[in-house]
């Protein structure tokens, strides 16, 4: 049984420590509403993203993400949003459903744009208990839930014109319980995570575009990251990035858009003590831009 509460104690406690309670993909700068509910309907018709993570890679048991979001301006300011995501970790899984609203107020005489976001969410956790190495096949330990579904929301705040955005959002209010155990014993909480981002595009010659940015993630516990970013696009079409998690990797992402289509592929260096045995992360994303079948 000690086998049992130790694996658990990894997945469901010590991800909080780790700043693994939500996986962040390293594309979300080709798609920031999964990182702000404020960001729904602040571009040009229906984006639909699809997106595939593999972290860790050689690392048996390392966390799987897929994404499907979309988001739209429905009426005048008013904006939606919505997501699907499913994460794997060794025997946990966790799948969740987010429903967004976002109000947009022009500012600056209309040469600007701040944006009020709120979403309403859920999480089923599920345990692959068969998965799991034990002594005792009847301890009561083993005789809890395998599932738990956990309501939540998030709030966020985006300022956005032209050439330059910042954005502040919060996710995991509620701070939902979730227990898998028969005796409520291995209980985690959901920790409140802080996003605060920032970037600005600007032309360095007739076909190229730069824009750095910057993501700096805070968790409740004290946990904190942040992210450098510079990508360099050609030709409004194909595009190099580079950035660094601090304590975490270097990523080297790869993309291409035309006017209704983006895609991008990202590669992780693992730089922390992990890289002993994963040869790192990758991650994609495809992304369908179509009309506002709602807009006038």
């Amino acid at each position: 049984m000690k086998r049992v509460l130790a694996f658990l104690a990894v997945i469901l406690i010590s991800v909080s420590l780790l700043a693994q309670q939500l996986d962040i993909s390293s594309l979300y700068n080709l798609n920031t509403y999964e990182i702000n509910p404020a960001v729904a309907g602040s571009l040009d018709g229906l984006p639909l993203a699809f997106s595939v993570r593999k972290a860790w890679a050689g690392f048996e048991g390392s966390p799987t993400n897929q994404l499907l979001s979309g988001h739209m301006m429905v009426v005048d300011r008013m904006g939606v949003g919505a997501r699907i995501f499913n994460n794997t970790q060794g025997p946990l899984r966790k799948t969740g459903m987010e429903a967004t609203y976002a109000y947009h107020l022009p500012v600056d005489d209309g040469n600007s744009i701040v944006s009020f976001g709120l979403s309403g969410m859920f999480y089923q956790y599920y345990l692959d208990k068969m998965s799991l190495m034990y002594q005792d096949i009847d301890d009561p330990k083993l005789m809890g839930n395998e599932k738990k579904i956990v309501p939540d929301a998030a709030f966020g705040i985006y300022y956005y014109s032209g050439n330059y955005f910042a954005g502040l959002s919060v996710y995991q209010l509620f701070q939902g319980r979730v227990s898998l155990d028969a005796n409520d014993i291995d209980e985690n909480r959901n920790i409140r995570h802080y996003f605060m981002n920032m970037g600005y595009s600007f032309d360095i010659s007739e076909d190229f575009k730069l824009e750095p940015s910057a993501l700096v993630k805070i968790l409740e516990t004290g946990v904190f990251q942040a992210d450098i970013n510079a990508y360099a696009t050609y030709n409004d079409m194909v595009s190099l990035g580079l950035s660094y998690r601090s304590g975490s990797a270097m990523v080297v992402q790869l993309g291409f858009k035309n006017e209704n289509i983006m895609a991008g592929y990202a590669y992780d260096i693992t730089l922390s003590d992990i890289k002993t045995v994963s040869s790192g992360s990758h991650e994609i994303m495809f992304i369908y831009k179509f009309a506002n079948f709602l807009s006038k």
